[in-house]
């Protein structure tokens, strides 16, 4: 039979290995967004309705736009994004706006797992023609 400090012995040192892990050691997910038109595109991210994050990023012409990681086995696209919604405004004309907890716009939201590309712990999002179209035109300036 094993006596109490056996048993806190085989409990607390596993606890300590695994606590102290080096964070280096840990797997990073990452998102990536590129911007696959030849429109200037802004993003800007809000949280509560406040700008925040990384607030304004944006990009005329393809390539990336935005990218973000967090250490986590899984990409977590809310905490990467430090937004609740993000607006998409392409030439200062038309706004596609994004929400985490409606995921909209239904089919391809930028808060939704099943938009993105995913290879390995890297996920992609493309902005694309379905984006412009499903965006409203602005009457002035979009911000």
């Amino acid at each position: 039979m094993m006596n109490f400090k056996n048993i806190l012995t085989y409990l607390i040192v596993p606890f300590l290995i695994i606590s102290c892990w080096p964070k280096e050691l840990e797997e990073t997910g990452m998102i990536v967004i590129n911007n696959g038109l030849d429109k200037n595109v802004q993003m800007r991210f809000f949280r509560n309705s406040i700008p925040s994050g990384p607030e304004i990023v944006s990009k005329t012409g393809k390539g990336e736009i935005f990218r973000g990681e967090d250490t986590s086995t899984l990409v977590v696209i809310n905490q990467i994004l430090q937004a609740d919604s993000i607006a998409l405004i392409f030439d200062n004309e038309r706004i596609e706006t994004h929400f985490l907890h409606t995921v909209a716009p239904e089919g391809h939201s930028l808060f939704s797992n099943d938009s993105y590309i995913h290879e390995g712990n890297k996920s992609t999002y493309t902005i694309d023609a379905k984006n412009y179209i499903n965006a409203t035109p602005c009457n002035g300036p979009c911000y």
